[in-house]
């Protein structure tokens, strides 16, 4: 992921928990968690702004991200790698066996740059953001829906809202956390959305073919090496190899501490 994609995904999580908590506060105002909100002095007013900025907030991002898939060469490249294909379908097949045991030994996998389960999951995103959308901006302005339809389609929105919010906590609660939090191959985290950067282990269990086109790939940039050959044009040499330099990161900072817990954990004392 890139900075600019980084700062997307942090802006969408940070909203969505806002849009969440101050939501939910309306329907169950005397639940634990809500009485930060609700004992406040004018707190349901504030939670009711707080709400709609950062509906706002989704709908603006959501434009952004639109621009950003049609107006840049990545953006179209992310755009035709998410489009669900046949091989998603078979993906979901195998996996479906492996995890019904049957398919004993247990078939590997290689799954390209976007497995099926983030393809589910980006156009679950893409459905939520529509049908949120448009029943809050009807529930937002019920004066002047009301002007030209039925009261009982303001009901049918306010459902709407309220069940996809469900669906959509709950997705992100027990689908995603698990993907990127809690699967054994990832704990604690997948740090993509933090680094940008997957480890090769990660890749090559969720995204085998994506990491065997990105070998092949750095297999042909003559940049990784002192001198390479170049067809029809002799010899190729870096006019300024550069030094490679260790930069802070958060993701060497946790192998430090994982490989210090793993020997001490390993030691057994002296004689």
């Amino acid at each position: 992921m890139t900075l600019n994609e980084r700062v997307q995904h942090l802006t969408l999580f940070i909203n969505f928990t806002i849009l969440v908590i101050t939501g939910f506060a309306l329907k169950y105002p005397e639940a634990f968690w809500a009485s930060p909100i609700t004992d406040v002095p004018r707190g349901m007013v504030f939670r009711g702004l707080l709400h709609r900025l950062s509906g706002v907030a989704i709908i603006a991002l959501g434009g952004y991200h639109l621009f950003y898939l049609l107006l840049t060469e990545r953006g179209r490249g992310i755009l035709w790698d998410m489009i669900p294909k046949w091989k998603d379908g078979g993906d979901l097949w195998e996996t479906l066996k492996n995890n019904l045991f049957l398919s004993r030994p247990a078939k590997a996998i290689q799954m390209g740059r976007f497995n099926f389960r983030e393809k589910f999951e980006y156009l679950g995103l893409i459905w939520g953001t529509i049908v949120m959308t448009v029943t809050g901006l009807i529930l937002w302005f019920k004066t002047e829906w009301l002007m030209f339809f039925p009261l009982w389609t303001f009901d049918v929105a306010q459902a709407i809202h309220f069940y996809e919010a469900i669906l959509a906590t709950l997705t992100i609660l027990v689908w995603h956390f698990y993907s990127v939090l809690f699967n054994p191959d990832v704990y604690p985290m997948n740090w993509a959305w933090i680094t940008g950067m997957m480890t090769e282990h990660e890749m090559s269990l969720e995204h085998g073919l994506e990491l065997e086109r990105l070998k092949a790939e750095k297999g042909r940039e003559p940049t990784e090496f002192r001198e390479a050959a170049v067809p029809g044009r002799g010899r190729a040499y870096p006019v300024h190899p550069q030094e490679k330099r260790k930069t802070f990161s958060i993701r060497r900072v946790y192998d430090t501490v994982r490989d210090l817990n793993r020997r001490i954990r390993d030691w057994k004392g002296g004689p």
